[in-house]
């Protein structure tokens, strides 16, 4: 199974009916919470069913001394109305490294056995990438795979785009966009994780940076990243070690207009140089600190 064929993993709506459904009404068997969030008169239970099976697999849910589904250890304690808090304990669920056999050395060709690394791929891929040209539609984005050389091919078929979408849009890493769909910048997830990230009220740039690419590594200089960037035969730009990708620049900026941070250029520490359409240089920063909102 494949995170990104929902058919066979199901939606982002099932997994929060299930979370809900454990949530409110406490630890019960599989046939007992199916039956809750999709009624047999409904009709089939199948997408319900694939997708809290995959879920148990990557640890979202568990099961307890009685055989009961329970919620995971990182949703256990979670407000039911902070949907926030489960997109990130989701998203840092999709990034564990035993989630992500085939990024961290042990290639399976196995879909069960690959758990998230579809959907990792799909991600390290789509956000190496012009966020400002990157293709919204399946025709667009199958032919700069092609004329990338991307091997393995990282989306197949257009349900898969959909699922990247549908995914990118739920864990944070692309927003939506009324003219253009979506657009990739992952504001949420730096977001997310900036405050175990920063101790102080500011950091050196390049510490930060650093500690994203930990944090998230689909991400400039993460694990999942570099892998992925090792497939691409043709990139459409190189990115130097002193740049940032024009996705993580956008996101940056994004969350410095929120009043998250403030990036500020000083004469004595490495600087980092954002990048903006095409890979065209629009600021160069020093260090990060922290604003209200941090």
């Amino acid at each position: 199974m494949s995170l990104l064929n929902r058919p066979n993993d199901g939606l982002v709506s099932v997994l929060v009916a299930l979370r809900n459904g454990l949530h409110t009404y406490g630890p019960m068997s599989d046939d007992e919470l199916l039956e809750l969030v999709c009624p047999s008169t409904l009709g089939s239970k199948d997408m319900a069913k694939n997708t809290l099976s995959r879920w148990k697999q990557l640890g979202a849910f568990g099961v307890d001394e009685k055989g009961r589904t329970t919620p995971g250890p990182r949703i256990a304690s979670l407000s039911i109305e902070d949907i926030d808090a489960f997109r990130t304990a989701i998203l840092e669920c999709v990034l564990e490294p035993e989630n992500n056999p085939n990024l961290v050395g042990r290639q399976d060709d196995e879909q069960e056995a690959s758990k998230a690394s579809d959907l990792t791929r799909a991600l390290g891929w789509a956000l190496a990438q012009d966020p400002y040209t990157f293709p919204n539609n399946w025709p667009g984005v199958e032919s700069l795979q092609n004329e990338q050389g991307v091997i393995p091919r990282i989306l197949v078929n257009d349900t898969r785009w959909h699922g990247l979408v549908e995914w990118g849009l739920f864990l944070g890493f692309c927003v939506p966009h009324q003219r253009v769909g979506v657009v990739l910048n992952p504001a949420f997830a730096i977001r997310a994780v900036t405050p175990r990230i920063i101790s102080s009220s500011e950091c050196a740039a390049a510490d930060f940076i650093s500690e994203i690419s930990l944090a998230l590594p689909v991400l400039d200089g993460g694990t999942y990243r570099r892998v992925v960037e090792g497939q691409i035969a043709r990139s459409w730009r190189t990115v130097m070690p002193h740049e940032l990708s024009p996705s993580l620049s956008l996101a940056l900026l994004t969350l410095e207009a929120e009043g998250l941070f403030q990036m500020e250029m000083r004469s004595d520490a490495p600087l980092y140089v954002l990048l903006g359409r095409g890979g065209r240089e629009m600021r160069s920063v020093s260090h990060i600190v922290l604003g209200e909102g941090g």
